[in-house]
């Protein structure tokens, strides 16, 4: 499956409709919020749907709202939308069609109704377009958003890659080097943890500094900018294993399944270190990049030599074989035995 991420901008849209958009954006926000607040203050449960919803979205574009919210308050708890938001619809609530004239039209609902609008179609994305125009690819859910005086759109076209050879690289995710990849063709890359584990060292003595001196709001404010700094990092470390990846030909990210690994690990660093946004980051790029990427057992990667299976012993960075004696960086060794293990599809 190749998915391809489309982004756009309208032609000319009137003022009216740039004025509706303006209010969506500020609703869809509100909405968001609304959502949050009440969650946190207990006002009413998970299950919020479009009935305690007191605006004039359409309501396919609430029930979004509400999808967003509930997954940013899954992920970071009380969260505060300051800017207004891209508003969204589902793929079932939004259209693509070709006019008459040859025009490329995106409708979609807003607040007094469906909206025809021409978007530029470059040669970029004129094959992916022309695709999902003729049935031949399917679509995601569709936002919305403003930059500048420009009104632009965003959605991912989806279509069966033709089968041929493929490039499997393996990737391992830690704390010593936040990602090492190892391809089936003898090329490897590492991507240092060493500012990441500055970082961490850096706002943990912070936060505990504030701690005893009671100013635990200050406290707070250390963490949010933590939670920034790494994951600036980790949206580094995923664009440049993507970047790499592409030299390949048809490459497939193999990435551990990380359900369950902070039970049982030695590392007292693990229940806070960010495995599974880095692991998510490498995801939804690699779709947008058109890479398949499959999930494999995490089972020993470590601890096993990637040339013989047996065990073998790690020395900070250097694994050696208990049985046939090879040598190689522990966590590239870590990186190669994924990359030689049957995997399932994993999409974000």
């Amino acid at each position: 499956m190749v998915a391809t991420a489309v982004t756009t901008t309208f032609h000319n849209p009137s003022r009216e409709r740039r004025r509706e958009w303006q209010r969506a954006t500020h609703q869809y926000r509100d909405t968001k919020q609304f959502c949050i607040d009440g969650w946190e203050n207990g006002e009413f449960g998970m299950a919020v749907t479009t009935a305690n919803i007191d605006n004039p979205l359409y309501s396919a574009i609430q029930n979004q709202a509400i999808r967003e919210a509930k997954s940013d308050y899954k992920k970071d708890g009380i969260v505060e939308y300051h800017a207004s938001q891209p508003f969204a619809v589902n793929n079932q609530n939004w259209e693509i069609d070709r006019t008459e004239n040859g025009s490329v039209v995106v409708g979609f609902p807003c607040i007094s109704g469906w909206w025809y609008t021409p978007i530029d179609v470059y040669d970029g994305i004129a094959d992916d377009v022309h695709r999902l125009i003729a049935g031949d690819a399917d679509k995601s859910r569709l936002q919305v958003y403003r930059r500048g005086d420009d009104w632009f759109c965003t959605f991912t076209v989806e279509y069966d890659a033709e089968t041929g050879e493929e490039t499997a690289i393996g990737v391992d995710i830690g704390h010593n080097h936040l990602l090492a990849a190892d391809a089936e063709t003898g090329e490897s890359m590492l991507v240092s943890g060493r500012e990441a584990k500055y970082v961490r060292r850096k706002y943990r003595s912070l936060r505990e500094s504030l701690q005893q001196a009671g100013a635990l709001r200050a406290r707070n404010r250390v963490g949010n900018k933590e939670q920034c700094r790494i994951r600036d990092l980790n949206h580094n470390a995923s664009r440049r294993l993507i970047d790499w990846s592409q030299q390949f030909e048809s490459p497939v990210l193999k990435i551990e399944d990380l359900d369950g690994i902070r039970e049982g690990s030695d590392w007292r660093g693990v229940h806070s270190w960010h495995f599974r946004q880095l692991q998510e980051f490498i995801v939804y790029k690699a779709e947008q990049a058109g890479i398949r990427v499959e999930k494999v057992d995490p089972f020993e990667t470590s601890q096993r030599c990637s040339a013989c299976g047996a065990e073998g012993s790690r020395d900070v960075d250097h694994f050696v074989c208990s049985e046939c004696d090879r040598g190689r960086h522990a966590d590239l060794n870590a990186a190669e035995n994924i990359r030689q293990r049957e995997g399932e599809p994993c999409t974000a």
